[in-house]
């Protein structure tokens, strides 16, 4: 700190930031207001709406008596993944074998790598985990006997094991076995191939509904039991994504009491103004809770070209929008710390595009005047494809200042 000869008033040398979505360095890391030096865009996360979310998951699984391993590829945050174990979570999920050892490097040991791993050196890197810890629980998918045959090549490589799950799909849909008796097929191989086979595996979400998502589940548990003389100890079934959860709960009600199944749903985490928030399992039920939006992109208006139209520094590098367009949350005329948050009413400002880092607004009547320089509070539809956008992430309390700054490793 400086001071101008001429004032006597306390002047702030900018400092330089080179990773995006940090403030200035020279502003307090907690405590500020989230627009005191900041610069534009920036992501943040709600806590209230983390704490809140967190407690209603993990309560609904235990209700249920399900496992949960939280996707944190969604988030790929090793601070946010810790509150989630912290809260009572079994471990996490990834779908990557390097996203497994992010989360390994930062305490995290219990993994599900809910996807095929055919990497001679992944498998090799999943097959040494119990060798390094003891306590530490690995898994992957399997679905195929040329992946049987590289899981056991690996584990044989470093004299370790791998621990597999049967991976049941659907016609039309991703990875997974498309019948019973392929997965019979496989689950022997893996059996006769020396890999602890844990039971069976499935991702509901990419079906058209929750009924049908329902009535595909209890056809897998009925694979999973076919299949249960092959696992040793208490049996695995795996599934859950974040939009027919609700579903997969209705399916296993009266699954056999040596099976524990995992729900690996990650999204409720900071839920969304979008994509979840019309299909999260909670709208259905509403008796078993409720999520809130934690996710805001702060964006700077930087041009008003024409009547009824402003663009805002915020774009396809900064915001999702593989499953919908931001939706305005709130305008700050005036663009300060200082200045009040305007909600504008339904349909008056909308997102109709977006560039690289440009921003389309409507403005429809009734919709605040905006002037360059007024920041723009955005929402996002679909959490999984903003969190890699960025590597800092700043946590607000509810009067928008800065609580903590978390890292993301993509």
């Amino acid at each position: 700190m400086t001071t101008t000869p001429a004032a006597g008033q306390p002047v702030h040398t900018p400092g330089t930031v080179t990773t995006k979505g940090a403030a200035d360095p020279a502003a307090p890391v907690v405590g500020r207001h989230v627009l005191d030096r900041a610069h534009l865009p920036v992501m943040t996360l709600r806590e209230s709406a983390l704490a809140h979310n967190t407690a209603v998951m993990q309560s609904y699984v235990d209700r249920h008596g399900l496992l949960l391993a939280p996707h944190m590829k969604t988030h790929m945050a090793p601070a946010l993944a810790d509150r989630q174990v912290r809260a009572g979570a079994w471990g996490v999920t990834v779908a990557s074998v390097q996203q497994a050892m992010v989360a390994w490097a930062h305490g995290v040991h219990r993994i599900l790598v809910a996807n095929e791993v055919l990497d001679p050196a992944g498998l090799a890197w999943l097959a040494s985990r119990r060798s390094v810890d003891p306590d530490a629980d690995v898994l992957c998918n399997v679905d195929s006997l040329a992946g049987v045959a590289a899981a056991a090549s690996a584990a044989r490589s470093v004299d370790g094991t791998v621990h597999v799950l049967v991976e049941v799909g659907f016609p039309g849909g991703r990875t997974g076995v498309r019948s019973a008796d392929r997965a019979r097929e496989v689950a022997e191989a893996a059996h006769d191939a020396g890999l602890v086979l844990r039971g069976v595996t499935g991702y509901e979400g990419g079906l058209p509904d929750v009924d049908t998502a329902r009535a595909w589940v209890a056809g897998v548990l009925a694979i999973a039991g076919d299949l249960r003389g092959l696992v040793a100890g208490r049996a695995l079934l795996s599934m859950g994504g974040s939009a027919w959860f609700d579903g997969v709960v209705d399916a296993v009600q009266d699954r056999p009491d040596d099976v524990d199944v995992l729900l690996r749903s990650g999204a409720y985490l900071t839920h969304d103004d979008g994509f979840y928030a019309e299909r999260t399992p909670f709208r259905r039920r509403p008796e078993e809770g409720s999520l809130r939006p934690a996710i805001e992109v702060w964006g700077r208006v930087t041009s008003c070209p024409e009547p009824g139209r402003a663009l805002v520094g915020v774009g396809k590098r900064d915001v999702s929008f593989d499953e919908g367009l931001p939706v305005v949350r709130g305008i700050r005329p005036g663009g300060t710390a200082h200045d009040p948050q305007v909600v504008p009413p339904p349909g008056a400002v909308t997102v109709t595009r977006l560039d690289d880092q440009h921003c389309y607004l409507a403005l429809a009547d009734g919709a605040p005047g905006l002037t360059p320089g007024d920041v723009v509070v955005f929402g996002v539809s679909h959490p999984c494809t903003v969190f890699d956008k960025w590597r800092q992430v700043q946590l607000l309390a509810d009067d928008d200042t800065v609580t903590e700054t978390i890292a993301t490793w993509f």
